[in-house]
């Protein structure tokens, strides 16, 4: 067999991606995002330690642990369009799905602020966070055997036509056993294209932490300055019966990588005015370089997967900027702002190099205390997240959305905090282009959150 030469697009299999604002960088790490996701002016809450670190410089002094878990209801689809070259040949009307609910999806932060000192630290999923399960494939990966399969054939023709032209009876038998192996095969890869042919899964998680210090200058400037250690894990597995009639050992091609990094995180909160909050930080490129190990499957040389192999998906750096307003006693009004520079990180998969245009995001809120006793906060988001038509991935849509985001603290001591939120959103589909061949991309995702706060007054 040769090496299959359409291997390009299952370049598309980046990181599972379960809500992000930058193609890899997430912004979903508390329930309070999902209740509000304007929070780049956040100095009340723990939370700050990811959106806000110099925030922390200004809170009630003692200690704030928070932890809480998200429940993440999604559907990703991709439709290949029936006008694509191998509609004859199966893939017409071809659509895959996937809709695993995640379960678990926790994140943890914790504060101390001590008179003018703060030391935050945060525990949340970065990017990635779930499994993805495509029971029919993709339609990278049906258009790869597609293609594949198309190779196959053209070999075997060639074959074939010197078989005829063989002046001996040794040399056209042997061409004509090479020209029917190739067909057999091609036969096997096609129909491994085909709906229920292969099936395709995914687990990809990038966890994440930071550990940093704030202080408090003057009393209306704060600036901070923190370590971020990210550690990225990929697990995929390709399955099909016809992988043992094409000599793979089994019914299944798999890998998994691993990676991970430090890099920093600095932000300065100024309040010109007791009422109003400004707000900027900025967070470096996280590169994390993947290893390959774990590679099950002789059909994976022929995808340009083997042990030892590295590639980078890195999380860009982040600017987010932020501005408040305690337009009365108990209503706060806000608005943030990201930016990711996407063209300075190198977010690629095993197989390829993507290429994105630079993302972001704007976001506005409220927060209203009720009573003693009760909040509510409500916030929208639009995030564009600078695809182009051959730079986008079947497998994980990176789509433009819009948010709604919503939910409620309640305090039944004044020390505790529960929290639920959340966040609904409207991405809106694209067409993406394999090689000439249209693909159109959907997403929806639901995300619920719980989330618990104690604060320590007196430590």
């Amino acid at each position: 067999m040769k090496r299959f030469a359409f291997s390009a697009f299952l370049a598309t299999m980046g990181a599972a991606v379960i809500f992000a604002s930058g193609v890899e960088n997430k912004t979903n790490l508390s329930t309070g995002y999902l209740r509000n996701p304007s929070r780049n002016t956040e100095a009340k809450r723990p939370e700050a330690s990811y959106y806000n670190v110099a925030g922390t410089a200004f809170m009630a002094d003692g200690l704030y642990v928070e932890a809480g878990n998200q429940f993440v209801f999604k559907e990703y689809g991709n439709e290949l369009n029936t006008g694509n070259k191998f509609a004859s040949k199966g893939l017409s009307d071809y659509y895959s799905n996937d809709e695993t609910t995640v379960w678990f999806y926790p994140d943890a932060d914790f504060v101390y602020k001590h008179s003018n000192f703060a030391v935050f630290g945060n525990f949340g999923v970065y990017a990635g966070g779930g499994s993805l399960t495509f029971s029919e494939g993709t339609s990278a990966t049906s258009l790869l055997f597609a293609n594949a399969a198309a190779d196959y054939m053209a070999k075997s023709a060639e074959y074939y036509t010197a078989s005829q032209k063989a002046s001996s009876d040794s040399d056209k038998i042997a061409n004509q056993a090479e020209s029917e192996q190739y067909s057999t095969a091609a036969s096997y890869l096609m129909k491994t294209a085909q709906e229920g042919g292969h099936t395709l899964s995914v687990t990809s998680i990038t966890y994440g932490g930071q550990l940093g210090v704030a202080y408090l200058f003057l009393d209306n400037l704060s600036f901070a300055a923190g370590l971020r250690y990210v550690h990225g894990t990929q697990d995929m597995k390709i399955k099909s019966g016809y992988f043992t009639l094409l000599r793979n050992g089994s019914d299944k091609i798999s890998y998994v990588a691993n990676g991970y990094t430090v890099s920093g995180v600095f932000g300065i909160h100024y309040r010109p005015i007791d009422v109003v909050d400004l707000a900027v930080q900025y967070q470096s490129k996280s590169s994390v370089k993947y290893k390959v190990k774990k590679v099950h499957g002789d059909l994976a040389d022929d995808f340009d997967i083997y042990n030892g192999k590295t590639f980078h998906t890195d999380l860009p750096a982040a600017l987010n900027l932020g501005a408040g307003w305690q337009t009365l006693e108990n209503l706060y009004l806000s608005a943030s702002f990201n930016y990711y520079f996407n063209t300075f990180a190198d977010q690629n998969s095993i197989l390829g190099e993507t290429d994105y245009d630079n993302s972001w995001e704007i976001a506005l809120g409220a927060d209203w205390k009720i009573c003693k006793w009760l909040s509510y906060s409500a916030g929208l988001q639009y995030g564009n997240q600078g695809t182009t038509s051959d730079s986008n991935s079947t497998f994980n849509p990176v789509l433009d959305s819009f948010c709604v985001g919503t939910g409620v603290e309640l305090y039944p001591r004044e020390e505790l905090t529960v929290a639920l939120s959340g966040l609904f959103a409207t991405y809106f589909d694209t067409d993406y282009y394999l090689s000439g061949n249209k693909t159109t991309l959907s997403k929806k995702v639901t995300n619920l959150s719980f989330g618990v706060t104690y604060h320590f007054p007196n430590l």
